[in-house]
C-alpha cells in the first residue's frame, strides 16, 4: 500500500479541531516562527487558533446597508493566501494517484497558454529533465 502524503485531509481543512492537538499546536506555531516548516500544510483552514472563521463584520452603521458584511480573512493560511487550500488539494491527489513523486517530479506553475483559451495550468517533470520535457497537465 502508498504511503499517504503528510498534510490535512479535506475534514481536517474543514474543521481543524479533528487535527491531533501536537500537531494542531506545531501548526499554528509555524505561522509566525517559520512559514515553510511542513507541518504549516495543517493551517489550510478559514479558522483560526480558536476554530472561529477569521473574519471582519462590517457592520451597517459603517457600510449604509441594512445588512452586516462579512469579509473573510485569507491572513492565516500558509502565504497569506487563501489559494493555498486548491494548490494543495491538487498536489495530494497527484502524490496519492502516484503521478507525482517526491524527489524525482518538480511542479512548477502557475504560468499560461497564450491562446483564447488561456489557463493555469501545473508541469510535473523530472528533477533532471529540461522544462522543454514536462507534462502539462
Amino acid at each position: 500500500m502508498a504511503k499517504i502524503p503528510f498534510g490535512p485531509n479535506y475534514d481536517e481543512m474543514l474543521a481543524p479541531s479533528l487535527i491531533d492537538k501536537d500537531i494542531r499546536t506545531k501548526a499554528l506555531a509555524a505561522l509566525t516562527q517559520n512559514e515553510l516548516d511542513p507541518i504549516n500544510l495543517f493551517n489550510i483552514t478559514w479558522k483560526d487558533a480558536t476554530n472561529q472563521v477569521r473574519k471582519v463584520v462590517l457592520p451597517s452603521a459603517l457600510t449604509g446597508i441594512d445588512a452586516n458584511i462579512v469579509v473573510m480573512l485569507g491572513c492565516g493560511f500558509p502565504s497569506g493566501s487563501h489559494k493555498v487550500g486548491p494548490a494543495y488539494s491538487t498536489l495530494i491527489e497527484g502524490l496519492v494517484d502516484g503521478e507525482i513523486i517526491p524527489g524525482e517530479h518538480t511542479i512548477l506553475g502557475p504560468s499560461t497558454v497564450t491562446s483564447a483559451l488561456a489557463r493555469p495550468m501545473f508541469r510535473s517533470c523530472s528533477a533532471s529533465a529540461p522544462l522543454s520535457s514536462c507534462r502539462i497537465a
